[in-house]
């Protein structure tokens, strides 16, 4: 590996020994932390999401975007469900009415580029809200949420690396030309690993968990396609960097994106199964 190789490496690994315990602690304690990083989290991608659709020549209504995005994930930590269908209304309308500023060209995509941001960045980036107030039995939410960030950051791993030495046959290459069928198997190997923490989460079965472990490893891989294609929509490679060697908050939470609210699909449907 070359020097420069070598201090990537460094810069991530540093980065990762200070980022990986503060979300787990973030997202262990309490409802508030929890809020907090997922504030963090949205906040800061939807910003990376609005910046890199204007650099590639839309005009959304990134500050508007933005303070919906964060303005969704209070919402749901103070009232949930409640009401939910006149935030929605409420967010199309404003969709719609905010592309007026920029007159009849483009009005359509504008429209459309502000609403997929809420969408993809707000809504789905406030799964980890909605997991710890609809399934917070016995005070698990927190453990759970802190397994389903090890099953991602696991499953990302095994899968660079798996695909790194084995991969040969592309997977999607027009949208990711480095992800492999060999490495996304090898992740959703990996992804099972979190199973030794079984004990942290006894309202579920080994059964159980392993089935949720394998909808987020194979969400998470998901998502982190739908990421690359956004980005090469907009015709870059990275997202705005903020963390040393780990490029912006998009490229680290891009599973995150899927992972979270398909883990409340399947813990939702575990319920109705059980009932």
């Amino acid at each position: 590996m070359s020097e420069g190789g070598n201090s990537d490496l460094g810069r991530r690994t540093l980065a990762a020994c200070v980022f990986v315990p503060l979300v787990l602690l973030l997202a262990w304690f309490g409802e508030w932390t929890l809020l907090v990083l997922v504030v963090v989290i949205v906040g800061r991608a939807s910003w990376e999401f609005f910046h890199l659709a204007a650099a590639a020549g839309h005009r959304p209504a990134s500050i508007l975007g933005i303070v919906i995005c964060v303005g969704w994930c209070l919402y749901i930590a103070a009232f949930g469900a409640a009401d939910l269908h006149l935030i929605l209304f409420g967010l199309a309308l404003i969709s719609l009415l905010a592309a007026l500023r920029t007159g009849v060209q483009g009005f359509t995509s504008n429209a459309a580029m502000t609403l997929f941001g809420v969408v993809y960045v707000g809504l789905l980036g406030s799964g980890p809200l909605w997991i710890a107030r609809d399934f917070n039995d016995g005070g698990t939410a927190g453990p759970l949420i802190c397994i389903i960030f090890a099953c991602v950051w696991l499953t990302d791993s095994a899968a660079y690396l798996g695909g790194r030495k084995w991969g040969a046959t592309k997977l999607l290459p027009s949208v990711s030309p480095a992800k492999t069928r060999v490495g996304f198997v090898a992740g959703l190997i990996g992804g099972l690993v979190p199973l030794a923490l079984q004990p942290l989460v006894p309202q579920m079965s080994m059964m159980e968990l392993a089935g949720l472990l394998l909808v987020v490893s194979f969400g998470g891989q998901i998502g982190d396609l739908v990421e690359s294609a956004v980005k090469r929509d907009f015709g870059v490679k990275d997202a705005p960097g903020i963390i040393p060697g780990h490029g912006g908050f998009l490229d680290r939470f891009d599973s995150y994106l899927f992972a979270f609210p398909l883990t409340y699909f399947y813990l939702w449907m575990l319920t109705k199964t059980a009932q």
